[in-house]
């Protein structure tokens, strides 16, 4: 599980997307005989964030799939998504098209910064630059905390389409009322409910009585601004990313006349969809945001 800060960062002002284009002598060759390198794009106060990209033999342009991995900043889950030789990013160069791995910008505590949603913008301008990229097929899978992000990143800026696995702390109001109703929800939640009313300086009922006044809102509220179309993968045993909150999210989408698809096993912990535990549901994950992408990517054409 991953989360960050609540504070808003005011920056003074947004940096031009850069993503800095590995030197075509130093890829280094995967076993599947897909090329990738680390490199890193700008945030948006220019701060250098790790990536990892990797594309498929042969120039292009090939669509991409943005992967954000859970938990907070880490290099090391960057590059290991980025390299891995499973699902889903294996399959995402059998199917020849690239990816492109991020990390978040460096923090030490688990929290929800807003200036990660801005930054992860900017990672999509940056992949859109590069030479072998097809600008008009660029994709977002994200987990846990990469999916939370990209809940906010698909009401910010074109893709053609965003797997959100198990979008964990999507709407803390809602997981409180989740807690009260008795849903067994992982301690983080807790701590950050309580977080938040102490930022906010109210109770969340409170808030949730008139979000607009404390200026709060979450995926939910901007259901009506999402892009692209969605696939949304979630355990029916989750409990970061709870699936009464799913259910909330879908609807709100649904209303606003959105095109959502759900995956919901059942007896699915959070974390199933990027081989924790493998299984059959591994499986199905990774090959309905396969079938998803690809659909997505030949409407893009």
């Amino acid at each position: 599980m991953q989360i960050r800060s609540f504070c808003l960062v005011l920056v003074a002002g947004l940096a031009t997307a850069v993503a800095v284009p590995p030197p075509d002598d130093n890829w280094e060759k995967l076993p599947d005989g897909s090329f990738g390198q680390e490199t890193e794009f700008h945030g948006v106060d220019g701060i250098a964030i790790p990536s990892y990209v990797r594309k498929p033999d042969g120039p292009g342009p090939f669509p991409v799939i943005i992967l954000a991995h859970g938990g907070r900043y880490g290099k090391a889950p960057t590059m290991g998504m980025g390299r891995s030789p499973k699902g889903p990013a294996a399959d995402f160069i059998k199917a020849r098209w690239a990816v492109y791995s991020i990390d978040y910008r460096p923090a030490e505590t688990i929290s929800l910064p807003a200036i990660e949603y801005d930054d992860t913008v900017e990672a999509v301008k940056a992949v859109k630059k590069l030479p072998f990229v097809d600008p008009r097929r660029v994709g977002y899978m994200g987990g846990s905390h990469g999916a939370q992000v990209g809940a906010r990143v698909v009401a910010r800026i074109d893709l053609s389409g965003a797997v959100l696995c198990a979008p964990a702390a999507m709407d803390l109001i809602e997981d409180k009322k989740a807690i009260e109703r008795g849903e067994k929800l992982v301690q983080i939640l807790s701590k950050l409910i309580g977080d938040m009313e102490k930022q906010y300086g109210a109770s969340a009922e409170e808030i949730d009585k008139d979000r607009k006044k404390f200026g709060y809102h979450s995926p939910i509220d901007d259901a009506a601004q999402v892009r692209c179309p969605l696939l949304i993968v979630n355990g029916l045993a989750d409990d970061n990313s709870p699936p009464s909150i799913i259910r909330i999210y879908v609807r709100a989408l649904r209303v606003a006349g959105k095109q959502v698809e759900t995956y919901e096993p059942p007896n699915m912990p959070h974390g199933f969809y990027f081989g924790r535990p493998e299984g059959p549901e591994y499986l199905e994950s990774t090959r309905r945001s396969v079938e998803f992408f690809r659909k997505q990517f030949e409407t893009a054409k």
